[in-house]
């Protein structure tokens, strides 16, 4: 019912919030009273006062819609689904899903409107296409959707990639099978659904004024959390079900620390380098 809700009814205003009226601008420039500058008159710009913006009650119940379904219930339910693939016997299917899909693509869809390699490659793949083919309006969606489906697969093969070769290597190494050792990678996989998936809660609370100094020491403290619950749980299960040598478990341990530290790196550039007035 909410997804229909926020599909169906009008998009709200851009300056109307839920709780909180008098937001917007209390004045707008009007170009129809510009003045004209092809006459060698220096430019001048008319301001018009105008009463910041209050919701009305289609405004609110779309923007309710918006919040309960994108702010919390998705998020609820992603983590609900993760546990639930935690209860089960890890299959080959789980533990690749794991690895790649959860600690490759998701970590790349969370991060691809801040990440300036986005705007790269987008502008890339732009000028590729367009050397190519006459530009027309047709082509910029199609640009758009190869630049985001390029940089997904980039996460996919990448830190998916990386996560999953060194799983399956540190589980060789010390006669394991990388199935059981890879369900140790949960506790990172579920703070990179909780941190990315409430990236719109974050924006929704800031735009009705919640003050959310918290935020960011809260978010240190998850990451941490979860690199030092992964990294434990992988050492503990190499010590006592492992075996070979004393080389081959430290090589082990070393490898196991390569996806603690691409979650800690992607929660590190997301929440703290790349932060501005657009995320919070």
């Amino acid at each position: 019912m909410l997804l229909a809700l926020a599909s169906l009814l009008p998009a709200p205003q851009p300056e109307v919030r839920l709780l909180s009226d008098g937001w917007g601008s209390s004045s707008f420039t009007d170009p129809n009273l510009c003045v004209d500058t092809s006459a060698g008159q220096a430019p001048r710009m008319v301001l018009i006062s105008k009463t910041p913006a209050a919701a009305d009650w289609q405004d609110r119940l779309a923007l309710l819609a918006k919040y309960l379904l994108w702010g919390l219930l998705l998020p609820v339910f992603a983590l609900a689904a993760l546990f639930r693939i935690s209860r089960r016997p890890f299959g080959t299917l789980s533990a690749s899903f794991v690895a790649v899909g959860l600690l490759g693509i998701a970590p790349a869809w969370f991060q691809w409107t801040l990440n300036p390699g986005f705007v790269s490659l987008r502008q890339a793949l732009g000028i590729w296409l367009v050397e190519r083919w006459s530009p027309s309006e047709s082509l910029f969606p199609l640009i758009d959707a190869t630049a985001l489906l390029v940089w997904l697969a980039g996460g996919a093969l990448l830190c998916g990639g990386a996560t999953f070769v060194a799983t399956w290597a540190a589980a060789r190494l010390v006669r394991l099978d990388w199935r059981a050792l890879a369900r140790d990678l949960l506790p990172l996989a579920g703070v990179t659904l909780l941190l990315g998936l409430t990236m719109d809660s974050a924006l929704y609370l800031r735009g009705e004024g919640a003050n959310l100094d918290w935020l960011p020491g809260f978010r240190a403290s998850l990451l941490t959390l979860a690199v030092g619950a992964s990294t434990w749980l992988g050492w503990r299960r190499m010590q006592t079900v492992g075996a070979g040598g004393t080389a081959n478990r430290v090589l082990a341990g070393l490898l196991w620390l390569l996806p603690a530290a691409l979650v800690a790196l992607n929660g590190w550039l997301m929440f703290f380098h790349w932060t501005n007035r657009y995320h919070v």
